[in-house]
């Protein structure tokens, strides 16, 4: 089971890691595909909403391009400690490599993409939900999305589910949306 709200040891914070991919915080998703197009029942922000039992189900994935991709969009510059994602279990997304932007660009298409190194994310075929915690190396570093992508699927059409995806860690102390 899952302790919310857990101690990180670290000396660079103090306190309880909060959940930062959350919507009512602002958090917003998109993602490569959604199934039928369907983004009110099959959309990615489902898999942020934590009052529903809809998922994030992306399209099957083209032989020609295999990758598939979700982005988190935070409304503040975030300190990210751990991801924690509930797959379907048949659906799970694989061979995955995290990205973030590292200084803050909101929801617009520029900025660059930089691995987040510290961040290894390797799931398992199954229903429960995962735990990725980052490495402490990068703690004290703040940006503002967070990508993961995935290369394959265990589901023999390349489709993903995921019913919960949820960012775990610290909250900058300086809001930028008061700085625009």
């Amino acid at each position: 089971k899952i302790s919310k709200g857990k101690k990180m040891e670290s000396s660079k914070h103090d306190g309880d890691i909060v959940l930062l991919s959350c919507i009512t915080k602002g958090a917003t998703a998109k993602a490569s595909s959604t199934w039928k197009h369907d983004t009110r029942k099959f959309g990615p922000l489902n898999a942020l909403d934590k009052k529903s039992d809809a998922a994030w189900k992306s399209a099957p994935s083209d032989e020609r391009n295999p990758l598939a991709f979700y982005e988190i969009y935070f409304q503040q510059p975030v300190n990210v400690r751990e991801l924690r994602i509930q797959f379907q279990g048949g659906f799970v997304g694989t061979e995955c490599t995290v990205f973030k932007k590292n200084h803050y660009i909101g929801i617009s298409e520029g900025g660059k993409w930089e691995e987040f190194e510290d961040l290894f994310v390797d799931p398992v075929e199954t229903n429960e939900v995962q735990v990725f915690p980052a490495e402490e190396a990068e703690s004290g570093e703040f940006f503002s999305a967070l990508r993961i992508e995935f290369e394959r699927s265990t589901d023999f059409y390349g489709r993903i589910v995921i019913y919960s995806f949820e960012v775990w860690g610290y909250e900058s102390p300086i809001n930028m949306n008061n700085s625009f």
